[in-house]
């Protein structure tokens, strides 16, 4: 594919994506329940576009187009609405695998950023409420989390490398920088709302996926306490 003609898809992307959140988070403010405003969002828009637009970007993520769109608040915000977005028991297996896919290549391009992104990248993620985005992806009550073990492990995996790279620094690869202990301050703030530390206290016993759950738990818990400790 061209250049210019990658270019330019990769920015329709990015349209398609942003105007189906924006239609979806402005129904949420009607009276309808959250379903019937994802249903009448999914048909005003068509979900298949948002999931091929989505599969297109996650196939582009070395693009500099696609680290243009990224500086852009509105698309990273879309991602981050994305990544929770609701799968439901739909009746339609269609629909439910266009969910599915949706949240998951959402969360893989919030996942590129966090790795392979600088420290402007990751102040960006935190404006967005990515300490957020991950609490709600791991905690499995109250409606939150359908996810299955491997879904959690994933998300534990990238909340204490995310955790661990704000609070100290990264020195491994070309994009290093310092510590950035205000950052460490808002994520803490953002997981505290979602009530993320009662969430990987539960989580602490799950020995799902031959002990990684457990493992990945463990680690999110120290950085967070080792942040407190500092704190003081």
């Amino acid at each position: 594919m061209g250049n210019s003609l990658e270019r330019q898809k990769i920015k329709e992307a990015g349209i398609i994506i942003t105007s189906f959140v924006a239609s979806y988070e402005q129904m949420k403010k009607t009276k309808f329940t959250d379903q019937q405003n994802q249903q009448q969002s999914e048909s005003s828009t068509s979900l298949s576009d948002v999931n091929n637009s989505l599969k297109f970007i996650a196939n582009h993520l070395w693009s500099n187009e696609f680290k243009k769109l990224i500086k852009k608040p509105n698309f990273l915000h879309s991602l981050s609405a994305l990544s929770l977005y609701k799968v439901g028991n739909h009746s339609n297996q269609e629909v439910y695998r266009l969910r599915l896919n949706v949240r998951y290549n959402s969360r893989w391009c919030l996942s590129w950023i966090q790795i392979y992104g600088d420290a402007q990248n990751f102040a960006d993620l935190v404006n967005v409420g990515y300490g957020r985005v991950l609490s709600i992806a791991f905690c499995k009550a109250g409606g939150i989390g359908e996810e299955e073990d491997e879904e959690i492990l994933k998300v534990l995996e990238h909340f204490s490398c995310f955790l661990g790279e704000l609070h100290e620094g990264r020195y491994y690869r070309q994009l290093f920088f310092q510590p950035l202990p205000l950052l460490v301050r808002r994520t803490e703030e953002q997981m505290e709302e979602e009530g993320a530390s009662e969430e990987l206290e539960a989580q602490i016993n799950n020995v799902g996926y031959f002990g990684d759950i457990k493992f990945y738990t463990n680690k999110a818990k120290a950085k967070t306490l080792n942040h407190f400790i500092h704190r003081r």
